[in-house]
Parts: structure tokens; C-alpha cells; sequence
């Protein structure tokens, strides 16, 4: 059995992106452990410690989403991989999402800022710990492999999550996708079961089918910004599952579903 083989053919689904992120931290197990009932799966990102541990993160930088200026110890530009994982375990990622309340629930009271505050300290997840989490729970999640262009892990990134992702013994329950279509090529070259799925935004690449069926991906993974009918229908009837990031109104959410898109990205489940 792979990925898709989980969902019927015609069922549409709601994928979690970077877990409820507009109620909980985004990329913390408090994100991902809201999530559980409220979707048909989960979408993380990994990058990498200095010491070579697979993290959850989605930015390179430690800023937007930790408490990094309160420990004097980290320096700017607070780039994630500069630092081992250890040090990386002291941050807080939890904190600053009652501070900014960047979607506006908690103003809006449907994300409790009582419950929040009663949460535990929310520290980096690793890809292994948050895979224990999924396969107890029986989630299944899309991996997004960030760009680790110009870092020492860019040549071994792929495989790394692979090794990961094996030793858990979830290949069935991921779809691994990421931005560098490299990693997409060498994921197939390593194991051709895997599932994978190319992301997009901004433009497509020219022929686009033949382009996809080239890095032998089953999904398309594009910005809602360059989707259109016409694409989905001849994507569709190539034979791939488009995914569409990220949707937040329920109006362009039924559209999508309308115009034969398998699944949505969406903060809000």
C-alpha cells in the first residue's frame, strides 16, 4: 500500500498545514495534537540542526517563531542550522503565538488564550519524535523537505528523511514534498515506492506534465495564486493528485473541490 491508497478516490481532503496553526504554535505537538480529528492529515517541515538533527521548523532563521532574543547565547542572523540540537532545545516555540495572535483567534476567542497559556513549554520538534506522535495517533502527514541549497546538508537532505522515515516504518502513511526538485528525483532514485510531490508558486515549469512525470511525483503541491480550472483538469487526467496551498476561505476551498482538486492546505481546521 502507498500514500494515496489511504484515501477513496473521490473523497476531497483537508490537510493541516504546519499542523492548526491558527490556534496552536505553528510545528509544535501542540499544533499537530489539535490536529488530530480535525483533518485528513498533516503537513510539517523539516530542516536541520548544526549536528545534523532533523527538525521541525518551516523558516531558516530561529526569530519569527521562538524566543531566540531572549538567550544571549544565540547571535543574529539566528540561522537554524547554525546551531546543535541541543542548543536549539532551550528556545521556547510556543510563547510567541499568544503575543501575536497573527490570525486573530484568540482576539476572536475561538482559540483559548487560558488554554494556551496552560500548555507546557512547546520545544523544536525532531522529525523522529513528531513521527512516534503521527503513527500512534495513526496520522498521516505530507513532510515538506526545505531548501537546504548553499548548507552543508543540501547533498544528504533527502536521504536523511528517507532514513528517518524508514526506520519509523511510516513510508506508507507520508508524501514527501519539497520546493527543490532535486530532493524529489533523489527520493525516487533511493526507494521508487516512496510517495512524492513537487511544490510550486509563482510560475510553472514548461510542460508541465511531461516536467512532473520526468521527477516521477504523484502530486502537484501548487500556490493557490497560479491554479486555475483548465490546469487542474489536464494535471487530473494526467493522472497526478493537485494539492492546493494555502486556503482559507471556505468559498475558494468548495471552488477547488469543484474544479477536481484532491486536497487543500489550510491553517484553520
Amino acid at each position: 500500500m502507498q500514500f494515496w491508497d489511504h484515501f477513496k478516490r473521490d473523497k476531497h481532503l483537508i490537510i493541516a498545514h504546519r499542523g492548526a496553526r491558527a490556534y496552536r504554535a505553528e510545528n509544535t505537538m501542540s499544533a499537530f495534537a489539535y490536529a488530530n480529528g480535525r483533518c485528513d492529515l498533516v503537513e510539517f517541515d523539516v530542516g536541520f540542526s548544526r549536528d545534523g538533527v532533523a527538525v521541525i521548523i518551516h523558516d531558516d532563521t530561529l526569530e519569527r517563531t521562538s524566543d531566540v532574543r531572549e538567550h544571549p547565547e544565540f547571535k543574529p542572523p539566528y540561522s537554524v542550522s547554525d546551531y546543535d540540537h541541543d542548543m536549539l532545545k532551550k528556545l521556547d516555540f510556543g510563547s510567541w503565538f499568544v503575543r501575536d495572535d497573527t490570525f486573530g483567534t484568540i482576539k476572536l476567542g475561538t482559540a483559548s488564550k487560558h488554554d494556551l497559556l496552560e500548555l507546557e513549554k512547546q520545544t523544536i520538534l525532531t522529525l523522529e519524535a513528531l513521527l512516534i506522535y503521527l503513527k500512534s495517533n495513526r496520522m498521516l502527514a505530507n513532510i515538506e523537505i526545505k531548501d537546504m541549497s548553499n548548507t552543508a546538508f543540501d547533498d544528504h537532505a533527502a536521504a536523511s528523511v528517507l532514513d528517518i522515515v524508514k526506520r519509523m516504518q511510516m513510508q506508507e502513511y507520508v508524501c514527501i514534498s519539497s520546493f527543490n526538485h532535486k530532493y524529489l528525483k533523489q527520493l525516487h532514485d533511493l526507494d521508487p515506492n516512496i510517495v512524492t510531490a513537487a511544490l510550486q508558486e509563482k510560475s510553472h515549469p514548461e510542460d508541465l506534465v511531461n516536467y512532473l512525470k520526468k521527477l516521477s511525483v504523484s502530486s502537484y503541491h501548487l500556490d493557490i495564486e497560479i491554479t486555475s480550472e483548465a490546469l487542474i483538469k489536464e494535471l487530473n487526467e494526467a493522472g497526478f493528485y493537485v494539492n492546493v496551498f494555502t486556503v482559507n476561505e471556505q468559498k475558494d476551498i468548495d471552488q477547488l473541490f469543484k474544479w477536481g482538486v484532491k486536497s487543500v492546505f489550510t491553517d484553520f481546521v
